[in-house]
């Protein structure tokens, strides 16, 4: 015998009233709730119950069954804070004052409407979850479903271990992360009933997608899409509940009762295939969008490669700066940073400082003081006071220039090559790997497309022949030719076969394999290249300080001759001598000291690299990771790329129970119908594992 479909409030109805419209708080005297094609009036509200208790009894009109629906926390409401006592209680075993109000609720509804067959069914989002299970774990002879959305656990040792609770329900949302939580914890054994695991709302990508709240409870903003780049999304919970096109079953617990393949049959098959946004046809519709607007994020990266290139010469440049902290190495990777200009400035000082020291012999060695000069014996050998210094000027020079080099090589070379996973090439290899498959994930969505579509006209095709055949009109059909004589060729059509991608074949995880390379990469020519040179200039600025200050010293106690004892001081030539002196030798000494003040700043800023350079490739990191795909962007691939992944998930299970409806039938055109689905769920698999290769996790 054909089973019709379930005339009976549906689970899907029962997720969305518990989900969406007992939120709303609608009153008894509002008008009739719409959900899912059937009428619901509100008979009675329990809101603002000094327990926290907010709850309503509402009855469909096509039914007449009457259900009781609990309300999760509100902590704004009235008595929110008897929630949040609740949901602290929920995780011990202590007495809940809401679980008996609940249940209280339940009793006096039952009552009062046992006239009209009692109360069928209750439901429960988050807190509401337990609310309802309670009702039927307290009431094992009362013959009522309980179905739960993300719901919360019992308290301990309210369920009784020796019962299945087969008539509660409990749908999970896979991207809910306070249910994942639940389960982490080992605590989803305190929640009676069949778990199901369902797919709706967006997986959490940010802050700039922080939307926990109404993903909890099955619906976004009142029941408003949820747009991702422009994308809208339906994360509707009840909608996500996937049931026998026939009986109106849902899918998660095997095969449902076997139905007769009629024309009837067929017909709902068909609207199904082909029909509005939630058929088959309508979801895939929404996976190529989703698949081409991802497709799109990606060719937007690919465009802005140079781009991305020069905000990463910029950030390694500034990193390196910033540890650096001294302005003599800003513009770190070019060959015209101020280091260099303050080198020879240092130089001319030198040279200013070794000019003085000479005049200073000059003044020595005029007449008449070639007497004093001989008494007081003053040597100032400027080579032997300037050559140490000048050479170790020369010899940081040198290597200055070496690492500006480095970092220029680093900024104009090495940065460029990063994308390309370690190739020494400017490639941007992850974003090209990513285009190359989109390509052929989407040209086979185009072509499941027509499959589907192929599928449907294949069953349209059956249901006319099925339809002549009850009118006895098989024989002369195949006698003439028309629709009976073309079904072979036709219903063994299967549609072009599906492209293979050997791009992207360890998923997105191809991206940290180029960060895990291209930081090694960073991180090698930083030991081998800028930490050499910039360990062997720490040594020549401590030489060069040290030399600096050895020439201070020999200037100052060289031309020190005021101490020096004259028999006679002739006609004060002494004394003006001593000042004469005394004055070029301060003259002398202040170049000098001059770069030994600024030489400090230069070797702490050198230190401060040598030893922080993995500091400096750390802070890179993140911006590299941005660059080889931006990650905002990254977030929005992985929703709409998890959404689709999820959504051919939820038709393969559809189609099971179709393949599984058309199995075992001797008629060759059902067979034909048969075969056809079993193609068009293998390349719903295949594409599902196509864009799950290219979905972060």
């Amino acid at each position: 015998m054909t089973n019709k479909i379930n005339e009976k409030v549906t689970d899907p109805d029962l997720v969305e009233l518990a989900g969406l419209h007992v939120y709303q708080n609608p009153q008894i005297y509002d008008d009739p709730l719409e959900v899912n094609g059937k009428t619901f009036r509100v008979l009675d509200t329990r809101y603002d119950h000094p327990s926290g208790l907010d709850a309503m009894t509402v009855k469909c009109l096509e039914t007449g069954e009457i259900s009781v629906i609990y309300q999760g926390t509100q902590a704004d409401a009235k008595y929110g804070k008897q929630d949040l006592k609740a949901d602290a209680q929920l995780l011990s075993d202590l007495d809940v004052e809401q679980l008996d109000a609940a249940e209280e609720y339940y009793v006096e509804m039952k009552e009062r409407y046992e006239h009209e067959g009692g109360v069928s069914y209750v439901a429960g989002n988050s807190l509401g979850g337990p609310l309802a299970s309670n009702v039927v774990v307290e009431h094992p002879e009362d013959d009522i479903r309980c179905v739960t959305l993300n719901p919360a656990l019992l308290p301990k040792g309210k369920m009784d271990p020796n019962r299945e609770y087969s008539n509660i329900v409990n749908y999970f949302g896979s991207n809910d992360v306070l249910t994942k939580g639940l389960i982490s914890l080992g605590l989803d054994d305190r929640i009676p009933g069949e778990r199901r695991d369902i797919s709706f709302g967006a997986p959490y990508a940010g802050l700039q997608f922080n939307n926990i709240g109404p993903f909890h409870t099955g619906y976004y903003g009142n029941n408003k899409p949820y747009v991702v780049a422009g994308e809208k999304i339906n994360v509707s919970a009840d909608d996500h509940i996937i049931s026998s096109i026939w009986t109106g079953e849902p899918l998660y617990s095997g095969n449902t009762e076997r139905i007769d393949i009629t024309p009837e049959a067929l017909d709902k098959l068909s609207n199904a295939l082909i029909g509005d946004d939630l058929s088959v046809h309508g979801k895939y519709t929404s996976i190529d969008s989703y698949m081409n607007k991802s497709k799109l994020l990606v060719e937007q990266e690919g465009e802005r490669f140079s781009a991305r290139l020069n905000e990463l010469q910029d950030k390694i440049e500034e990193i390196t700066e910033s540890h650096f902290s001294h302005p003599l190495f800003k513009g770190i990777s070019t060959l015209a940073a101020p280091i260099l200009l303050e080198l020879d400035i240092w130089i001319a000082l030198l040279g200013k400082a070794e000019s003085f020291v000479r005049s200073i012999n000059k003044v020595l060695d005029s007449p008449p003081l070639e007497l004093v000069e001989h008494i007081i014996n003053i040597d100032l050998n400027v080579a032997n006071i300037f050559e140490p210094p000048r050479e170790l000027l020369s010899q940081f020079k040198e290597n200055i220039v070496d690492l500006l080099q480095g970092f220029k090589q680093l900024s104009e070379h090495l940065i460029p090559t990063l994308l390309s996973g370690g190739k020494q090439v400017v490639e941007d290899v992850f974003v090209n790997d990513l285009n190359a498959h989109y390509k052929i994930v989407n040209l086979n969505i185009e072509k499941v497309s027509k499959h589907i579509e192929l599928f449907n006209f294949k069953t349209n095709f059956v249901r006319a022949e099925m339809v002549m055949r009850d009118k006895n009109l098989a024989d002369s059909i195949t006698n003439k030719g028309s629709l009976l004589a073309v079904a072979p060729s036709m219903l063994n059509s299967s549609g072009e076969p599906l492209t293979e991608s050997d791009h992207m074949l360890v998923g997105m995880k191809l991206g940290d394999l180029i960060l895990d390379e291209s930081i090694a990469i960073l991180t090698a020519f930083g030991n081998n290249v800028i930490q050499a040179v910039v360990g062997t200039l720490i040594g020549i600025v401590s030489a060069l300080e040290g030399s600096l200050e050895a020439t201070i010293l020999q200037i100052k106690s060289k031309a020190k001759i005021d101490s020096v004892a004259i028999p006679m001081d002739f006609l004060g030539l002494y004394s003006n001598l001593a000042n004469k002196v005394n004055a070029i030798a301060e003259s002398a000494i202040a170049p000098l000291e001059e770069i030994t003040g600024t030489l400090g700043g230069v070797r702490d800023g050198l230190t401060r690299v040598f030893f922080g350079f993995p500091n400096i490739v750390n802070e890179f990191k993140p911006f590299l990771q941005n660059a080889i795909l931006d990650q905002f962007k990254l977030a929005e691939i992985n929703i709409l790329n998890g959404v689709s992944s999820s959504l051919h998930g939820e038709l393969e299970l559809l189609f099971e129970d179709i393949i599984y409806q058309l199995s075992e039938h001797k008629g060759n055109s059902i067979t034909a119908l048969h075969d056809t689905s079993q193609k068009v769920k293998a390349d719903l698999e295949t594409v599902r594992e196509q864009i799950e290769r290219i979905t972060f996790s």
